[in-house]
């Protein structure tokens, strides 16, 4: 068998670059598929969380209003406990002294009387009064002592040096 070229080798060769080329070609275009299909896909993928992320900011900031509005609230709460705390102690205390004053009344004799009261409340709710009188004798403040003593509501009644003085032809004790 005898074979004969009639093409020159360089035509040979360069029809053999031409299917390099167009299978290059080929390859290329491939690619440049496949990466326009990733890129499509990620650009797709990025508007998609670029959505999401816009809708939870919205919802964040609709949440973050109400947290101001409930902390409004919380602090309009702790107001208005404190007033109700201050007019819950002095409803609760209103009627001490008027009771206090009652109670002393029913033991003070006739001849006795108050120069100066001071009280002083503890924090355990416990009252300290310290008095001031005036006697027209001594039995007077015996008898008033006495009274306070017996008296369950006092205790730890205790009494200070007592003063005579003389005026207006009448003598008065004062303790």
């Amino acid at each position: 068998m005898i074979r004969i070229n009639l093409l020159a080798p360089e035509s040979i060769k360069k029809e053999e670059r031409k299917e390099i080329f167009a299978l290059a070609c080929a390859v290329v275009v491939v690619i440049c598929l496949i990466g326009a299909a990733k890129y499509v896909m990620l650009f797709g993928s990025y508007k998609k969380l670029s959505g999401r992320i816009n809708r939870t900011q919205a919802e964040l900031n609709k949440y973050e209003s109400i947290v101001k509005q409930v902390e409004a609230l919380q602090a309009t709460k702790s107001v208005l406990v404190t007033k109700k705390n201050v007019i819950s102690t002095l409803m609760a205390g209103r009627l001490i002294y008027p009771v206090y004053m009652e109670k002393i009344m029913e033991v003070l004799p006739q001849n006795v009387w108050f120069k100066s009261m001071n009280t002083q409340m503890d924090a355990d709710g416990i009252m300290t009064i310290t008095l001031s009188a005036e006697a027209l004798d001594n039995y007077a403040i015996a008898d008033f002592i006495t009274g306070l003593s017996s008296c369950p509501d006092f205790s730890e009644v205790e009494l200070g040096p007592i003063a005579t003085s003389n005026s207006q032809k009448m003598q008065t004790s004062v303790f």
